[in-house]
């Protein structure tokens, strides 16, 4: 280390002086003056103070990787670009609302569904049915509101029109005639309003048809329900509520009767499905017996109704309830290997065949 010079000026007063004593003041001046220049340069040689510490700068986050669209990354069934398009949030199951009042639904296959279904259900008290050919009480728009999700129409020609009314040609006059009649356009103009103000609902319609599969599909296009339509392939894995939804084929349709032409969307039920007997006296006479349609397909009809001598709300307020249909439904499930995907009631506002097939779905 390098001191710096020191220049020591020593006042007048002590250069003046002489003798023993000047010399010791002038040296102890020297001194002093030297003392001072050494701490002065010790100073001025240290090290500079540090500098304060100083964070660095935190790197970026690295931008996420875009979802797939055509993945369902929350699991709930819907792909992530048709929740994106809906604005709801694509990593979040429960953002997009539920399938036929359920989101446990939404996964399930139609084959693994228990549906609500209301046997001849155009023919309501409320519609102008007489007391002797009704099966429901209330008309279709109100089964819909509370939460069947399969309709059952009887379909006849009457005056040169497409006409729902209830009964075979085995009576002395035309059954619309007897029983009380209305368009078959009018029952799918409800069906498509409930459609279009419910657009995580899920429907079945199935025929007893008397009429041709073209006046069906007549009767589609002229109220704009054929573009709800799902087309199921024989043999074909079936779809989940999610996709149909998603596919904005929310109607499924099937026939007793096989149409004489080419019409993707409608199924001849005894190609899809098996059914069991569909009238009763009793319940005591109630099975599990397969009488009509294909043993094989992987779909089932359970009729769960007495109509000897005819439909009553009374009869009805006793089949439709919780323990009865659950215990029969699964009696049957034990028998089939399979569960009861439609259980047809009379009634249905008797009794509780919703609440009985939410349980059968494992949902109350």
């Amino acid at each position: 280390m390098i001191l710096p010079i020191c220049s020591v000026n020593l006042t007048s007063s002590a250069i003046a002086m002489r003798g023993p004593a000047s010399f010791a003041l002038a040296l102890l001046t020297v001194v002093s003056a030297f003392a001072g220049c050494l701490q002065s340069s010790e100073i001025a040689a240290s090290d500079p103070p540090p500098l304060p510490d100083v964070e660095p700068e935190p790197e970026p986050e690295p931008e996420p990787e875009p979802l797939d669209p055509s993945l369902d990354h929350d699991g709930d069934g819907f792909t992530t670009g048709w929740e994106q398009n809906n604005s709801w949030n694509p990593e979040d199951a429960l953002s997009a609302p539920p399938c036929n009042r359920f989101r446990e639904l939404c996964l399930r296959g139609v084959n693994e569904t228990v549906w609500a279904t209301s046997h001849n259900s155009h023919a309501s008290l409320d519609r102008n049915h007489n007391i002797i050919s009704s099966s429901q009480r209330t008309n279709i728009t109100a089964q819909m509101n509370g939460g069947v999700r399969v309709i059952n129409l009887d379909v006849h020609e009457y005056n040169n029109q497409t006409m729902l009314c209830h009964g075979g040609y085995d009576y002395i006059a035309h059954p619309c005639f007897l029983s009380g009649n209305w368009p078959l356009e009018d029952a799918f103009v409800e069906i498509v309003s409930f459609l279009e103000n419910n657009s995580f609902a899920v429907l079945i319609i199935t025929l007893e048809s008397y009429v041709t599969a073209q006046d069906i599909a007549n009767a589609s296009d002229a109220t704009h329900l054929t573009s709800y339509f799902h087309a199921q392939e024989l043999g074909a894995t079936w779809p989940s509520l999610a996709s149909l939804i998603e596919s904005g084929e929310r109607v499924i349709l099937f026939s007793q009767d096989r149409p004489e032409i080419d019409i993707p969307w409608y199924h001849y039920d005894g190609d899809y499905m098996a059914k069991t007997h569909w009238g009763y006296n009793d319940t005591a006479y109630f099975n599990c017996d397969l009488t009509r349609g294909n043993t094989s397909s992987p779909l089932r009809w359970l009729d769960h109704y007495i109509t000897d001598p005819i439909s009553s709300e009374s009869t009805s307020n006793i089949t439709n309830q919780v323990p009865v249909i659950v215990e029969r439904a699964d009696e049957c499930t034990e028998k089939w290997g399979q569960i009861p995907n439609f259980i047809a009631v009379d009634y249905w506002g008797q009794g509780d065949i919703v609440l009985a097939v939410d349980a059968l779905n494992g949902l109350s």
